[in-house]
């Protein structure tokens, strides 16, 4: 064999050999994964795993957990409680949904008495009474509430907080108390269950009675006049401040 038969044999060797491995490299490119939210890996611009950067999925570190600012035994008298926990989410830009939470009402030795489950939606920024009227206490005597949130927060990327107003306050006490207030929707557009709860403190700001009413909708620029009442007369006569939290349900703005 010539040594120029030789060297055309190795260089068709090689290129055969490249030729091989361009196609491997070809298929190997076109068939891996492409960079994805829910590929299981962190990549692209990702903060954490498939959470973060491009991704619409909030990491847990990236948001500031809900905080409890107070909650209450509130005595309606006769045995009955009504239960009342302010809590809020301190994230600007950051909606909650749907966090499971418990509230555990014991005795002043820390006992057991009653366990009340819920779960909690909260717009940024915002502040909402968990309320709970009439509880089963038994014969007991309630002291406090312990609060437990039971599943890790599921958060979403959101400004937005529903733009409404209260105005024009009316408090009348006597056998049968009663709180008149007005309910305005300052935005664009119409909201559909909302809440509104009232808590009535004294010059301490010690809150001594909680109450929540509800509005099927409110349509853009819309007012409505809106009551909250108690079944007994306070002990204290009237309230030094009152305090009003209008929360709108998850989901529930109409465009």
């Amino acid at each position: 064999m010539s040594v120029w038969s030789a060297k055309r044999k190795l260089t068709f060797f090689f290129v055969l050999v490249l030729l091989c491995l361009a196609v491997a490299a070809g298929v190997f490119f076109w068939s891996w994964p492409r960079p994805s939210c829910q590929d299981g890996r962190q990549n692209q611009d990702e903060s954490g795993v498939d959470c973060g950067g491009v991704c619409a999925a909030v990491c847990q570190f990236e948001a500031r957990p809900v905080r409890v600012i107070w909650s209450r035994i509130l005595p309606l008298g006769a045995g009955a409680y009504d239960a009342a926990v302010l809590v809020e989410n301190p994230n600007a830009n950051l909606a909650l949904e749907d966090l499971a939470y418990s509230l555990r009402v014991v005795d002043a030795d820390n006992l057991f008495i009653v366990r009340i489950n819920g779960s909690l939606s909260l717009a940024p920024r915002e502040q909402w009474l968990i309320f709970r009227t009439n509880i089963d206490v038994g014969r007991r005597q309630p002291a406090r509430i312990l609060v437990d949130f039971n599943s890790p927060p599921r958060w979403r990327r959101s400004a937005e907080k529903p733009d409404l107003a209260i105005a024009d306050r009316q408090f009348t006490p006597g056998p049968v108390p009663l709180l008149k207030t007005r309910l305005t929707n300052q935005s664009l557009m119409s909201y559909r269950r909302i809440e509104v709860a009232a808590v009535l403190s004294d010059d301490q700001r010690n809150a001594f009675a909680a109450s929540l009413t509800a509005v099927d909708e409110l349509a853009p620029g819309e007012t409505r006049e809106i009551s909250f009442s108690w079944p007994r007369p306070f002990l204290i006569f009237e309230p030094a401040l009152i305090d009003f939290y209008p929360h709108v349900a998850t989901g529930s703005g109409i465009n």
